[in-house]
């Protein structure tokens, strides 16, 4: 039986996101004995590159010192990245055997450059044995580009991968994704606040357009103060999951969530169906897109599954087709609002302007749009061992979209956020998430559910926000702790003691120059005309 119990607990399985091995190389292959010499372990990935970012599968080869294959009745599979001691943000497992020997390992996800480690631990015909295997990944390759004394091919490697990225993708589980018909519905929807009960709350209330859609509060309001701070959604369509702790996975499964909260709009499932159903606008745009004509006459005025005691009341007695028709009805309005939010992303910045001048090779005209502490800042920003920024901000959103404890799950009264932890439960149980009823993949295609998790990825983690327009939204953190970008960095230079969260932040080694040249460049990240 292959299984991934975890039997040895001093193993990491650590994460690499957004890197690329040089496709010119010799392909990565990682062998050996293991620790007591019953088994020889190859481990390869599946294909010529390892990306960062996605999921993608490795190759598993088992045989005993004397060559024989044979099926293990027990897998660990782990890694880590020693530098950081934190782990992988998926659990990867093995899926299935290819053939004598050889084994499927699914849901391998890395997010940065550097040393890692994978280990594998093995229960079979010899007993118990266990082998770390320890490999560098690196930046991906500069290719054919100039360079200067001030930029090495490493250097322009990471400008490149920075720079903004014009398309979102496509959500393969809302089949109106990237119909500008449903993204024209969802912006009615948006900006509507007769979604909420009182009438007066709209989704755009809390995300506000001229604030890069946030709030600029330290937490956000709907019907009463919430123990959040509001995040921008400039691109927020390019993460996997949804929330500071990621509770959700689609952002169809979070735009209906507000809807029904307590504190944000207040509102119960049939009574939103209603009145979009009931508008003489939403109404037949409902039916040229979904090509369903949904019935609740006979239904009572409000039901949900969540609120008020009598809504729960009325929705228990409601049976289950009617409540899978009101579901089917509610998730479509969610996966409206989606396409409309999918179309909202940041636009081109500064730093966008001056790494295209740089990576033409006219280092003089990129001097023109960056200054000097700016540029300064910049190169703190891409400096592993001065600042390892990049560990958490990568990618054209300069973030990994990933879940960290950074050390401020406890606020300043005691009180405790359990972050992602509790966001992956809440996500396995949602009834709109990308494995159900009305998702529109099978649920075999949810690799990001399925594979969800990791062993960093739990008490005191929250979501990693991009930094485009940072300078544009604060306060900063999942609780708006911070109120600029210069508490921000200090909070980093000298981070809470370890051993009390359990975070993974090093302190940073910045002079006061070089924290003032850091929030400079930071401030380069905001859109421009």
């Amino acid at each position: 039986m292959l299984v991934n119990r975890r039997p040895y607990a001093g193993l990491l399985f650590v994460w690499v996101l957004g890197v690329v091995f040089d496709a010119d190389a010799e392909p990565l292959r990682l062998s050996g004995t293991t620790d007591e010499g019953k088994y020889t372990v190859t481990l390869s990935p599946d294909g010529p590159n390892v990306p960062i970012g996605p999921l993608h599968r490795w190759v598993l080869e088992l045989s005993t010192a004397d060559g024989e294959t044979f099926v293990p009745r027990q897998l660990g599979i782990y890694g880590g990245m020693p530098g950081h001691g934190h782990g992988l943000p998926s659990e990867p497992r093995v899926t299935r055997q290819l053939d004598a020997g050889r084994y499927l390992i699914d849901g391998v996800r890395f997010n940065m450059a550097g040393h890692w480690q994978l280990a594998i631990g093995v229960v079979g015909p010899e007993g118990a044995d266990k082998i770390v295997f320890d490999f560098e990944v690196r930046p991906p390759p500069a290719g054919e580009v100039p360079t200067d004394g001030d930029w090495t091919a490493g250097d322009l490697a990471l400008l490149r991968s920075l720079l903004l990225s014009a398309e979102p993708p496509v959500d393969p589980s809302n089949r109106f994704s990237g119909d500008p018909r449903a993204a024209s519905v969802g912006a009615a929807l948006f900006f509507d606040p007769r979604l909420s009960a009182g009438g007066d709350i709209a989704c755009a209330s809390c995300h506000k357009p001229a604030l890069k859609f946030s709030d600029g509060l330290k937490l956000g309001v709907g019907s009463k103060e919430l123990s959040r701070h509001t995040p921008g959604l400039l691109g927020v369509a390019h993460a996997d999951w949804f929330y500071w702790d990621g509770r959700r996975d689609s952002l169809w499964a979070q735009a209906v969530t507000p809807l029904e909260a307590e504190g944000e709009m207040d509102n119960d499932r049939l009574a939103v169906v209603r009145r979009v159903l009931g508008n003489s606008y939403y109404a037949p745009a409902y039916l040229e897109l979904t090509g369903h004509r949904v019935d609740v006459d006979g239904l009572p005025a409000h039901a949900s599954p969540f609120g008020a005691d009598e809504h729960r009341a009325a929705w228990s007695r409601l049976s289950e087709p009617e409540r899978q028709k009101v579901d089917r009805a509610f998730s479509n309005i969610g996966k409206f609002i989606a396409s409309f939010i999918e179309t909202l992303q940041p636009g081109e910045s500064r730093f966008d302007r001056f790494a295209k001048r740089v990576l033409a090779g006219e280092p003089e005209k990129a001097g023109e749009i960056l200054n000097d502490d700016e540029i300064a800042g910049l190169k703190l920003f891409l400096d592993p061992a001065k600042t390892q920024c990049l560990r958490c901000h990568n990618g054209s959103m300069f973030t990994n979209h990933g879940f960290h404890n950074i050390g401020t799950a406890v606020d300043d009264a005691g009180n405790v956020d359990m972050g992602r932890v509790i966001g992956l439960s809440s996500a396995e149980y949602d009834p709109f998430n990308c494995r159900g009823h009305y998702s529109d993949i099978p649920a075999e295609e949810c690799k990001e559910l399925r594979f969800g998790g990791g062993a960093h990825e739990g008490m005191g983690a929250f979501k990693v926000p991009s930094l485009r327009n940072a300078a544009l939204t604060a306060p900063y953190m999942h609780d708006g702790r911070f109120a600029s970008l210069e508490q921000v960095v200090e909070y980093y230079r000298d981070p809470p003691e370890a051993e009390v969260t359990g975070h993974e932040l090093p302190p940073l080694d910045l002079t006061d120059r070089e924290s003032r040249q850091l929030v400079a460049f930071l401030a380069t990240l905001n859109e421009v005309e």
